[in-house]
């Protein structure tokens, strides 16, 4: 939920602008070289990794399958909290939500200060359903109704964080009746958590609380969707606001707040003619400390490894899942087996290159964004 959620404390996966980090457990595997693997196949089922969900969370998860039916969702044992990832496949936004199977896990660390506010299904929900509005977010700015293609990392970390809570918030409501008492208990259990934990990435409690009167209609998920662009925009003007002094004193009408952050983001809003422009000129930088090597090629499938810097250790399998990419074993001829990610054709592989990762192919050869070869 809002770690990235680490529980969503991490950054969104997509822009330069945001800063990402990467809490993966090293699992120490070292490195096999390339010309030593011929002839693979493959020794598992290529998937991410899953357990068994408690009914809250299934219930949770088909609550996001409705928001979004094409989303990803997995639940990961060793997952706290949830995450979600937004990747650029075609022309469209696909999101990958990653969620403990425990509701317990699923809802730290904001759960201790929604029990006794939230029944538990609702916590869950509005957990899953913050998650979808990430995607939700970047893919309005992706897919804008002039036709035109902008980034939504632009706006900080913050501000997307409360869009996200906003569209949970109202995307439950619209599930539960407006009798559930989801925003309240949202704004006030955001308040104390980032007082607690001194967690400033997360305050959003004070934003979403006047930016939701920017929100007068909840009738659709169109609705929930604007919602989220204001209350990002009202954050930007919040806190342009409060370094200017306070020119608008606080009880300004939030609308004047949005204005400034309209005015604030369009100076560093970069447009694109279209989702074609963007995927060609956009580069990010997450990945650049990691080398990737490809293990093995089968048509337009490409397994490959990826290890840690200088360290030499194998973060494959974190790297994958962590980003949406399918994971498994490969098996070669003298029997050496081999962890690997499958990156399935030339969306995967931009995707993974646009990310920053420069991967070492079979032949020698470096594929990195803009390479025409790949």
């Amino acid at each position: 939920m809002s770690s990235l959620s680490t529980s969503r404390s991490t950054p969104p996966l997509w822009p330069a602008a945001v800063s990402l980090v990467l809490k993966i457990s090293a699992l120490g595997l070292a490195i096999l070289a390339a010309d030593a693997i011929a002839g693979s196949h493959e020794a598992t089922e290529f998937s991410v990794p899953s357990g068994s969900p408690d009914e809250t969370m299934q219930a949770g998860a088909t609550f996001a399958n409705e928001l979004d039916p094409d989303a990803e969702i997995s639940f990961r044992d060793a997952q706290s909290g949830s995450l979600s990832v937004s990747r650029v496949e075609g022309n469209r936004i696909k999101c990958i939500v990653r969620v403990s199977p425990e509701t317990g896990e699923a809802l730290k660390p904001l759960g201790r200060f929604l029990n006794g506010r939230l029944e538990r299904g609702a916590q869950a929900m509005w957990a899953l359903g913050h998650e979808i509005g990430h995607c939700k977010l970047r893919d309005a700015f992706l897919n804008r109704a002039d036709g035109h293609v902008a980034d939504a990392s632009v706006f900080p970390w913050l501000a997307q964080e409360a869009a996200a809570d906003a569209y949970g918030i109202l995307s439950v409501e619209r599930k539960l009746g407006d009798k559930a008492p989801v925003r309240q208990a949202v704004i006030i259990a955001r308040m104390l958590s980032s007082s607690m934990y001194r967690d400033n990435a997360h305050a959003t409690g004070h934003y979403i609380s006047e930016a939701l009167a920017l929100c007068p209609r909840n009738r659709s998920d169109e609705d929930a969707v604007q919602c989220a662009i204001s209350t990002a925009y009202y954050t930007v003007g919040s806190i342009a606001n409060d370094e200017q002094g306070s020119p608008y004193p606080v009880d300004s009408p939030p609308q004047l707040i949005y204005e400034l952050g309209l005015q604030k983001i369009a100076a560093v809003l970069k447009i694109y003619d279209d989702i074609a422009q963007y995927k060609a000129e956009f580069s990010g930088a997450d990945l650049k400390r990691f080398a990737f090597n490809e293990v093995s090629r089968q048509g337009d499938t490409r397994y490959i490894t990826a290890e840690s810097g200088q360290q030499r250790t194998d973060m494959t399998y974190g790297l994958a899942d962590y980003y949406g990419f399918k994971t498994g074993e490969l098996v070669t001829d003298d029997a050496h087996s081999v962890k690997v990610m499958r990156i399935d054709g030339a969306d995967e592989l931009d995707w993974l290159l646009t990310l920053g990762a420069v991967v070492h192919t079979e032949d020698g050869e470096s594929l990195h964004k803009g390479d025409l070869q790949h």
